[in-house]
């Protein structure tokens, strides 16, 4: 099976309502795919992540992702009256 990490984490982000049933039920996975487990490492191995972190690594560099576009917007909006 072709895993996309990237596109799983993100599924299982908008899937469960916080970030640790998200990285709960990944984890999970992992255990139970050896498949999966080789494609993450992988995807460790390729984005520079340590594979014991690399969920928490990818998680902390969306919402910095998303604050950035919040920054951006507000800047952008800064004394309009919107």
């Amino acid at each position: 099976m072709d895993y996309k990490i990237s596109e799983l984490l993100q599924s299982l982000l908008d899937q469960y309502s916080s970030v640790d049933m998200a990285e709960s039920e990944f984890k999970r996975m992992l255990n139970e795919d050896d498949e999966l487990k080789k494609a993450y490492f992988d995807w460790c191995e390729e984005l520079g992540y340590s594979p014991k972190t690399g969920y928490s690594e990818y998680v902390e560099e969306i919402f910095e992702s998303q604050d950035s576009i919040w920054d951006s917007l507000h800047e952008f909006g800064e004394g309009d009256d919107l």
